[in-house]
């Protein structure tokens, strides 16, 4: 059987098994909740009791440790961003074959990236507008699905037009996703080590990056079963991991803290006591109560300052990451170095991403957010600096360890910045929908990307799109310093 045919008919029997597992749990999870809002309509007018039970719970929430239906969320969201971290890096290692080969014009490899970026940013938006008003579950139910779907549809394409149009139902799923998954982490990690457990989260899903490199190099290079047309392979796996993932997540609880916010505080209650009877099985104490040295309503009285922090640094972030990441290999090619050497080289600088993402975890809590995220912009703005300037110099292995020490760098910020920062800074009743615009901005910025890194490459020297990244980040690193809080130890109720 073709391998691109077995894969198709692999993702497509998933698929069908998840659609039935979805609404299945959907029907499963509409009964619990006509159900508490029957309780919540008998029990109206008694807002002091609710008060009471809220503060309740969420106290009792605040002192939950890590157990089994944690590590199951901590699994699953992961595990979701590792597949997304798989696709978009490839993106960049396929694009210049695509151009090799005739199957698409170079304006059209930049459509290709920037209707993923729409879609990414488009989703962002939709999911912080469905997790924060219909819950945190629903925001997870198609988001992968729809991720998986429109791969394999884009490794079947006839044509660059189709392909480019799949690609931005990919984006929309991944944007999904993005905001959902750590999101998802912060409101059930226990509160003194939120920080570094969201940038673990991080950790695992951003080996997912150089594996993405490594699927590129493998089927581009090195074993091509398809000829010409063997990246419709790389496209072809992401997209059954994807589907596989999505049937395995369709057991994630409900937040708590989300519910408790929208005061269905009996489907709070069986959760928050599953995870203290599981604390209980395996001889686990109850987590020490911290001192909170900000309050969810010190978030919201900042609510303007702090949604203008977010869209910069996620802006900051993502638009110097994905440059680099989405361009690295052509910008290689482009001073004269051939494909295999290019996608060897980046994908050696992707193995920086776990790195910098264990070290952004293992930070997290001794710095403090404020000043890892501002030390990383610095970090990589000096980096990016020194790389614009090896590239005149034309030595792959300087460029390759310059790479690799600014990749770590981008990928400190991505564990604390999307995954940590950038969900503290909101409280419960706006984190999606913060999170959401912040993501989505920093995914429109990207949008046009494509198109202004294709027009330096064919008028500049490529050296120029790296100084970018250097003021990029030094305005990221200035306003962070000037506005931004400490959110560390903060209560997220």
């Amino acid at each position: 059987m073709n391998p691109l045919a077995g894969c198709t008919l692999t993702a497509l029997l998933l698929a069908v098994h998840a659609l039935v597992r979805i609404f299945s749990f959907r029907l499963q999870g509409e009964e619990g909740e006509d159900m508490s809002q029957a309780d919540k309509t008998a029990s109206g007018g008694q807002a002091g009791e609710g008060v009471d039970r809220a503060a309740q719970l969420m106290h009792r929430m605040d002192a939950t440790q890590p157990t089994a239906t944690f590590k199951k969320v901590m699994a699953l969201t992961s595990a979701g961003v590792f597949v997304d971290a798989m696709d978009v890096y490839l993106a960049g290692g396929v694009k210049s074959t695509l151009a090799e080969t005739g199957f698409a014009t170079n304006e059209q490899t930049a459509a290709f990236l920037s209707a993923g970026f729409l879609g990414l940013f488009i989703g962002s938006l939709i999911a912080g507008l469905i997790g924060d008003k219909l819950g945190r579950r629903k925001a997870f139910q198609f988001n992968l699905l729809l991720f998986g779907f429109a791969t394999i549809l884009g490794a079947l394409s006839p044509n660059m037009t189709f392909m480019i149009a799949m690609r931005f139902f990919v984006g929309l799923g991944l944007g999904s996703e993005l905001v959902t998954s750590f999101s998802m982490i912060n409101e059930f990690a226990p509160v003194a080590r939120r920080g570094r457990w969201c940038a673990i989260g991080s950790t695992i899903a951003n080996c997912g990056s150089p594996i993405g490199m490594f699927l590129c190099l493998f089927f581009i290079t090195i074993w091509s079963p398809l000829g010409q047309e063997s990246w419709r392979l790389v496209f072809a796996v992401i997209g059954v991991a994807a589907i596989i993932v999505c049937i395995a997540r369709q057991a994630m609880p409900e937040s708590p803290r989300w519910l408790i916010q929208h005061g269905r505080f009996d489907d709070a209650e069986t959760i928050i006591s599953r995870i203290e009877r599981e604390m209980r099985e395996a001889g686990i104490s109850p987590a020490e109560q911290v001192v909170f040295e900000k309050s969810a309503m010190d978030s919201d009285a900042h609510l303007v300052r702090n949604l203008f922090l977010g869209i910069v640094v996620v802006i900051g972030t993502s638009l110097t990451q994905y440059t680099y990441t989405t361009f690295g290999p052509s910008i290689l090619k482009n001073i004269g170095l051939a494909t295999q050497t290019s996608l060897l080289s980046t994908t050696i600088t992707m193995l920086a991403a776990p790195l910098g993402a264990l070290i952004g975890a293992l930070l997290i809590e001794k710095l403090g957010r404020r000043v890892e995220v501002s030390g990383a912009f610095i970090w990589v703005a000096v980096f990016a600096f020194a790389y614009a300037m090896a590239l005149n110099a034309g030595s792959t292995a300087l460029i390759t360890v310059l790479g690799f020490l600014m990749t770590i760098g981008f990928y400190v910020l991505n564990a604390s910045v999307i995954s940590v920062y950038v969900g503290e800074l909101f409280s419960t009743r706006y984190r999606f929908r913060g999170a959401g615009i912040s993501q989505g901005a920093g995914k429109a910025v990207n949008v046009v990307m494509p198109f202004a890194v294709t027009w330096i490459l064919a008028n500049l020297q490529p050296n120029v799109i790296y100084f970018g990244i250097v003021a990029i980040a030094l305005v990221a690193a200035a306003v962070t310093l000037a506005i931004g809080p400490e959110t560390k130890s903060r209560r997220l109720g």
